[in-house]
């Protein structure tokens, strides 16, 4: 492990990916994994005294990778079809219509919204704890029940859905009967020694917890979730983050134990954005986005996450070994103007030519 090296080629172009993360008083932590060497990266303001790499940050919506690969694992034991409908995995789901599989949740394609109230209702109403925070499991069976009268889609339409995601989450741990972070904990993070990637703390996590911010500065609470844990519950370190992309390169390259096959399932691709949902420069995989922007160049796993208060983004190129991140508390994915900053800076471009670099 290296901190603030002196900057190569390689890492003066992640410096310049963390820029549309920065502010006054914000924190930003990048790793680049390189083969079998991780280097950390750090900007702004101090979390606590204890190295980078071992801050912790709301990671978002990349929780859905690691729900991605629970699925798999759980298809690989055996104890679910993805391609069955999810209400045949406990009677408690017999409201879900039949034509939602846990294939078509795990790849948007179940026609459900990213949401489960209208935008405008959801604007009108405070969320302190975030928009999920009061969204239990009862409500979320409630409102397939009042809705089971309509149809899902004819045929596969991407729709990008955290309900659709904290659906599968939640049958996954009612089929399981464990919560589901219990369940991730033992099937994925667990196994695989991520001791800060969590959706709760202990005191000495708490003290390198990075206090989500807006992107003005002002201090907000960290999203809490019930039923849609699996759409974006997670806080992770960059040290977690590295270790979980290095397992990553392994096991797309070769698959040994069950936990790398799931892992290895969760990186192929179920959709594409070309016509008809034809592969082109990016696909849809289990939770991932293999991103292909210039063919010239490796193709990469992509996945960012955003809260109130904190961003992050994760890419690995297993072809590669390669892989990097940035986390921080700074809210720009959803704040408009934070967020379009963010698109005008070209990642995608960015990222393809990084892995390019030795």
């Amino acid at each position: 492990m290296k901190l603030m090296p002196e900057l190569n080629d390689g890492h003066r172009r992640l410096k310049s990916m963390m820029r549309p993360y920065e502010g006054p008083q914000h924190a930003v932590v990048a790793f680049r994994l390189l083969g079998e060497t991780v280097t950390y990266l750090h900007s702004g303001s101090h979390v606590s005294d204890v190295p980078c790499a071992d801050w912790i940050f709301e990671i978002g919506s990349i929780t859905k990778v690691f729900t991605a690969i629970l699925l798999c694992l759980l298809v690989e034991e055996g104890k679910i079809d993805p391609h069955a409908p999810v209400r045949d995995m406990s009677d408690t789901l017999k409201d879900v219509p039949a034509c939602m599989t846990p294939n078509r949740l795990i790849s948007h394609t179940s026609g459900l919204p990213n949401y489960f109230m209208p935008l405008w209702k959801a604007l009108l109403k405070q969320h302190p704890d975030g928009p999920y925070a009061a969204f239990s499991r009862a409500d979320l069976l409630a409102w397939f029940r009042n809705r089971r009268s309509r149809q899902g889609p004819s045929a596969d339409r991407h729709v990008y859905s955290n309900l659709g995601v904290g659906l599968l989450g939640e049958a996954m741990a009612i089929m399981e009967q464990k919560s589901f972070i219990d369940l991730l904990a033992e099937k994925v993070t667990g196994p695989m020694a991520l001791k800060d990637t969590t959706d709760h703390f202990d005191s000495d996590q708490r003290s390198r917890f990075a206090t989500p911010k807006t992107p003005g500065g002002k201090s907000v609470r960290p999203w809490i979730f019930q039923s849609l844990a699996a759409a974006g519950c997670l806080r992770s370190t960059a040290n977690d983050l590295a270790c979980f992309a290095k397992a990553v390169t392994r096991a797309v390259d070769a698959p040994e134990t069950a936990l790398d096959r799931a892992i290895y399932k969760s990186a192929f691709p179920l959709f594409g954005f070309g016509p008809k949902g034809a592969m082109s420069t990016t696909g849809q995989c289990s939770g991932w986005l293999l991103m292909t922007p210039n063919k010239q160049q490796p193709g990469f796993l992509f996945h960012n996450g955003g809260t109130a208060g904190s961003s992050c983004a994760l890419y690995v190129s297993p072809e590669r070994k390669a892989a990097f991140a940035i986390l921080s508390n700074n809210g720009v994915v959803c704040n408009l103007w934070g967020s379009t900053k963010l698109n005008w800076s070209k990642p995608m471009k960015h990222a393809s030519e990084l892995f390019a670099i030795d």
